[in-house]
């Protein structure tokens, strides 16, 4: 887990980790430079749990790109066990007692599944997410070991490592039947620039990109003002840029990325033309019980 200035939720989500009906070998924790009640919340936990590895780092203000270096921080001081999976959350995710066992069920029968989550859900709402979400997802370990044991550090770091799968022919899943409670709304703190970047480091078809860009400016995550500056994001990465957070992932991945969106794209325009499309079906009548 990576934490900064979280202490509204942290305590719920650390009660939630830590009550798993299959518990934690071990539960990490860096701590990105808190400057409010999160260090002495942290220190609680760490002295009345043995499970519980805190590390906190200096204070230098909040920057998303830190992001994955901390998660990655966190998984160097976990990988002396040798756990088959591992879960990250954010510090704001409430789990159900059964989430981490159901996961993990499904995942010990599925050897081809690598990476899963639940939904989440604020405000008893649930994200509008079609993959794994980035806090709460379990991950393989013999996969993340194949891929390099670290997130990349650059944008699009979560949705890379689903690629990475898709690339390998390994499958991700989010099950529906399965929520956990994201407290902080989706999307707060972000910096909406990166989102957009994401998409251009790896290597997004562009209207597959502006589809979803149009797409995110009808909610009220980003609106309007946050797609454009999603959309700045994405034109930037495409242009090319000096700061590498947005520099470019392989060929390799941004072209199995970009054929997978054609396949996309081909699939909706054949459904939208199809000479059924706009055919409202008629009603009938019900048809009797058979016995």
């Amino acid at each position: 887990m990576v934490t900064r200035n979280g202490s509204i939720h942290l305590a719920r989500t650390l009660d939630s980790l830590l009550g798993q009906e299959e518990k934690p070998e071990r539960v990490t924790i860096v701590d990105d430079g808190s400057t409010d009640d999160t260090p002495n919340i942290l220190q609680r936990f760490e002295r009345s749990n043995d499970i519980v590895t805190v590390f906190v780092k200096p204070d230098r203000g909040y920057d998303i790109r830190r992001v994955p270096s901390n998660i990655n921080l966190a998984w160097s001081k976990t990988a002396v066990l040798t756990t088959e999976y591992f879960m990250i959350s954010g510090d704001d995710s409430i789990y159900p007692p059964e989430y981490a066992a159901t996961l993990l069920a499904r995942m010990r029968t599925d050897k081809r599944l690598v990476v899963a989550s639940g939904r989440p859900t604020t405000a008893g709402k649930h994200a509008q997410e079609h993959s794994p979400s980035g806090s709460g997802r379990m991950v393989r370990s013999s996969f993340w070991h194949e891929v390099g044991d670290a997130y990349p550090l650059k944008a699009g770091w979560e949705t890379w490592l689903l690629y990475k799968a898709s690339e390998k022919a390994l499958r991700v899943q989010l099950y529906e039947d399965l929520t956990y409670e994201h407290a902080r709304p989706r999307g707060a703190g972000h910096q909406f620039v990166y989102w957009g970047a994401a998409m251009g480091t790896l290597g997004y078809h562009p209207l597959y990109a502006v589809g979803r860009i149009a797409k995110n400016a009808l909610t009220p995550t980003l609106g309007v003002k946050g797609a454009v500056t999603m959309l700045r994001g994405y034109i930037q990465s495409r242009l090319g840029s000096e700061d590498p957070f947005i520099s470019r992932f392989d060929d390799s991945l941004r072209d199995h990325v970009k054929k997978d969106q054609v396949r996309r794209i081909r699939r909706i325009v054949a459904t939208v033309f199809s000479p059924n499309a706009w055919i409202r079906p008629q009603a009938t009548a019900p048809s009797r019980p058979q016995f």
